[in-house]
């Protein structure tokens, strides 16, 4: 996604066919079990899963063109690691520009796997 995009509730064309879109975000949250680095795309684009607008079919677009060139990466751990804990967090004050939310993720690895 780029950088600094609002996506909100009330701009552009209504999707036409919102099946497609909704089998779209299905597998999308399907494939973030097993690759973290799309949950914070996914859970946006899947807020609009109820009315998607052109705009957010765009976003999923380039959702598929990042997945397709990112096919060949994975995770590497290590077993001989140390034992350290690592958390860390990111929040988004209030930029949310539908209902003026905070957005907040974060991430903790033990040893070299990140955990949740």
């Amino acid at each position: 996604m780029e950088q600094n995009v609002k996506l909100s509730v009330d701009k552009g064309d209504l999707v036409k066919d919102t099946t497609m879109y909704r089998c779209i975000m299905g597998s999308f949250i399907y494939m973030t079990i097993t690759r973290p680095d799309l949950n914070y795309i996914v859970g946006v684009v899947s807020q609009f899963i109820q009315t998607p607008w052109i705009t957010h079919l765009d976003v999923v677009r380039c959702i598929l063109r990042y997945i397709k060139h990112t096919l060949q990466c994975g995770f590497f751990y290590e077993a001989k690691s140390q034992l350290q804990v690592h958390g860390y967090m990111d929040v988004d004050w209030a930029n949310n520009v539908s209902d003026r939310r905070s957005t907040s993720g974060f991430m903790f690895s033990f040893r070299s796997g990140a955990i949740s």
